[in-house]
């Protein structure tokens, strides 16, 4: 089985495509610079962009949770040091495996997931722990050649996200956020060998753990009715994003018929990124360009750091009933999910029989879950070209 990738610089919603199987001991090393953040201004802080009544509700949440206690896995592209993010522990590194550094974010992708989950100034469970498991990257690929036009495969497939899956849950993850996503044509999905996936996903399932995925961004590579994993398996709350309050924003996938709708913001203004200490508004392009983070990416960890507070909530809670807690919150057209609606929320088909905990309030707002509104983000994306036995497969981010 072999895999292509054509790198494109057309900044668009950011999302990260898997191929389904790479081959299999590539070496991966990088022949991509690393991003980096571009800093917000100094005016430009996000605890002052936000009205009183965000604050309460900020308050009024994180009176009712804050994550305390549960450890949320990023599996993504590493998660960099940040002083946003106070609890962070690192797991399985399968970019570099051979010199393992899972607190490096090449890509300036996942700790920006991160901060949305648990940023203190920012984060929607700021209490909760991120367990970064680096496993994606489109700035390491293969040196092996792969024929006269096909670029070098990037880091990341299918199968090094099912031992991801079995990290998170080895190192005792709660909650699994996952926004990269591989899609695929219907007419393939039947053929595609995933086993192994849904070996690790019932693992989660059976040991206590919600997943939580993005839907996938639409593209030429991700069309309108594309098959994606793991989005579209029936135990993972699959996310899009929101242009704004009322609307679906135009790039986000939708999800399968009869799947419950989720969505949050996909645009992060105020985001936590490698290489810069304070808020970044996007990532940093040439001659002084900003290319803004958007994307399902960003949307699925808003709702990875709401399930984190219904299990400090309701640490006996099924990941059924967790899930079923998030849908039957959410708002009935548009699936929006706010973390507070869905902390409060009391339905007696929902909600588990354990009272909830009871949490002591916080006494700054400093560390209070954001509106997120208006967080924006755009990259470059990763395209790939997957050619197996059963035809042509892609890859990128969400």
């Amino acid at each position: 089985m072999h895999t292509f990738f054509r790198l494109s610089t057309s900044l668009t919603s950011l999302a990260f495509l898997l191929p389904v199987l790479n081959c299999p001991h590539q070496a991966f090393a990088q022949d991509i610079a690393c991003a980096v953040g571009a800093p917000a201004g100094e005016t430009d802080d996000a605890g002052n962009t936000e009205s009183n009544s965000s604050d309460d509700a900020r308050t009024a949440l994180h009176r009712l949770a804050t994550g305390m206690g549960v450890k949320v896995a990023v599996i993504d592209t590493g998660v960099a040091g940040h002083p946003q993010i106070r609890q962070l522990s690192g797991g399985a590194d399968f970019v570099t495996p051979e010199t393992p550094e899972p607190f490096k974010d090449c890509d300036a992708h996942g700790t920006v997931v991160a901060g949305i989950i648990a940023g203190s100034g920012a984060g929607i469970a700021p209490d909760a722990e991120i367990l970064s498991i680096r496993q994606s990257s489109a700035h390491y690929r293969s040196p092996a050649p792969r024929g006269k036009d096909a670029p070098p495969p990037a880091a990341g497939d299918l199968e090094t996200l099912t031992r991801a899956i079995h990290n998170a849950l080895d190192e005792k993850a709660k909650v699994i956020n996952i926004s990269v996503v591989s899609c695929v044509e219907p007419a393939l999905a039947p053929r595609v060998d995933t086993r192994g996936l849904k070996e690790a996903l019932g693992r989660a399932e059976h040991g206590g753990a919600v997943v939580v995925a993005a839907a996938g961004n639409l593209s030429n590579e991700c069309p309108a009715g594309s098959t994606v994993f793991p989005a579209h398996f029936p135990t993972v709350l699959a996310v899009g994003a929101r242009a704004d309050s009322h609307t679906i924003a135009d790039y986000s996938l939708p999800v399968p018929e009869g799947t419950a709708l989720l969505t949050a913001p996909g645009s992060v203004e105020h985001a936590t990124a490698p290489g810069v200490r304070g808020w970044s508004k996007g990532k940093a392009g040439e001659r002084g360009a900003v290319e803004p983070f958007t994307g399902t990416s960003f949307a699925a960890p808003v709702v990875s750091g709401t399930v984190a507070l219904l299990r400090q909530r309701y640490p006996h809670a099924s990941p059924v009933q967790i899930r079923s807690m998030i849908t039957a919150s959410a708002e009935p057209h548009g699936g929006a999910v706010d973390p507070l609606r869905a902390v409060s929320f009391v339905d007696d088909n929902a909600a588990p029989d354990t009272a909830p905990l009871r949490v002591s309030p916080v006494e700054s707002v400093e560390s209070a879950a954001p509106d997120r509104s208006s967080f924006t983000v755009v990259s470059v994306v990763l395209a790939a070209a997957l050619a197996i036995t059963v035809g042509a497969l892609r890859r990128r981010y969400q």
